[in-house]
């Protein structure tokens, strides 16, 4: 099978997208015997070193001058394929062409499937969701605008479309086709390289020391405003109902208001660390504050593929059904929800191992390849 796989992320970057995505890329090219990336690339920045060696890659630069890329994105110009997939149509023939995001499909998806190409979009988030809690200023306009008429155009294209979450499924289809589920999938995401059991599992502990972590993008404006809010009106239930916690935050350039919120609770700010392994390795109860934004909240893989028990907000606990039925992860919406969320974790044991093995099952690249042969399998 002769794949053609299309990208928007930076797949260098350290942001859950470009996590996803290297996933994405590795496990669809586990199942092609040809594969062709499409990805972008700013000057000096190389590829990202984890890819599969057998493919075929094309990097893709969009070096404008910003009142240029102003107007392509006022006249729907939303993306920087739109010569390089005309031209590759009339030289090559693909089997499978996928999508990694709906923006990236508009207005040649249409080209690929006339060609005779089956067609897979996936879909990050509802991006309509994500864009309006994160779009600001003048440019949310134009955003949101052509946001509706590319994920509708997707939604009702694609042969597949695959979603990271059940709640996505629902929105997409809902907003965008009718309610009809028929072309939908759940996908999830999964780790982007075979990954060792962690250490830590075997390291059992049935007297935890009530360390608590928070870890993230704390530059990024639904992670900032979760956490300051949370900071503001959370924390003291978490020291109402574990008098001796101790809670570190952990993620990149945390702002002025993030530094004094944690200078005056005595919280341990780690700022953009090397790495998060020790951090988490050291820690007994995860914490993922995010109520802003769609689709899944990779920060709570952090907490899980360490054998954490995660306590998150229910919009970060999307995609994480299967860690609820077993306790491993437990929702709130609000003080109350959460105030109960920390009850029930003081009471109840969870051994690391049986929350690592949870997710080595599902959340793994093996599974991850098996779960997209899967759906490559409608196509042969």
């Amino acid at each position: 099978m002769k794949i053609l796989f299309i990208t928007h992320h930076y797949l260098s970057s350290n942001g859950g997208g470009s996590f996803a995505s290297r996933a994405y890329i590795n496990a669809f090219a586990e199942n092609a015997d040809e594969m062709t990336l499409l990805y972008p690339v700013k000057d000096g920045e190389d590829l990202f070193p984890e890819i599969n060696k057998k493919i075929k890659t094309i990097p893709v630069k969009y070096n404008l001058p910003k009142w240029r890329k102003l107007v392509d994105l006022l006249c729907g110009r939303i993306h920087r394929y739109f010569s390089i997939a005309r031209e590759m149509l009339k030289e090559e023939r693909f089997d499978v062409v996928v999508f990694d995001t709906s923006l990236v499909s508009y207005r040649i998806i249409k080209n690929f499937k006339e060609k005779g190409s089956r067609t897979i979009v996936i879909h990050h988030n509802y991006q309509y969701e994500y864009f309006k809690d994160n779009a600001k200023g003048v440019l949310s306009f134009p955003t949101l605008l052509w946001c509706k008429r590319y994920e509708k155009q997707a939604v009702r294209s694609a042969d597949l479309n695959l979603t990271l979450t059940k709640q996505d499924i629902e929105l997409l289809a809902n907003n965008y086709n009718g309610g009809n589920k028929d072309s939908f999938s759940l996908l999830g995401v999964f780790e982007y390289k075979p990954r060792e059991k962690m250490a830590a599992a075997e390291k059992e502990n049935r007297n935890p020391k009530n360390r608590f972590v928070i870890t993230g993008s704390l530059c990024d404006f639904q992670t900032k405003h979760s956490l300051i809010s949370w900071l503001q009106d959370y924390y003291p239930v978490l020291k109402q109902v574990f008098s001796d916690a101790s809670l570190t935050i952990a993620g990149r350039n945390p702002g002025v208001e993030i530094q004094n919120l944690c200078r005056e609770n005595d919280i341990h700010l780690i700022p953009s660390p090397k790495s998060m392994d020790p951090i988490m390795e050291n820690a007994d109860y995860y914490i993922c504050p995010t109520f802003l934004g769609g689709g899944l909240k990779l920060r709570v893989m952090d907490g899980l593929k360490w054998g954490l028990p995660v306590i998150s907000h229910s919009v970060s606990a999307r995609g994480y059904e299967l860690f609820e039925e077993h306790g491993c992860l437990i929702s709130y919406r609000d003080l109350d929800g959460f105030k109960r969320a920390l009850d029930t974790l003081k009471k109840n044991y969870l051994e690391k191992e049986m929350i690592v093995n949870i997710y080595q099952e599902f959340f793994t690249l093996e599974s991850g390849i098996k779960r997209v042969k899967l759906f490559l399998n409608l196509f042969r």
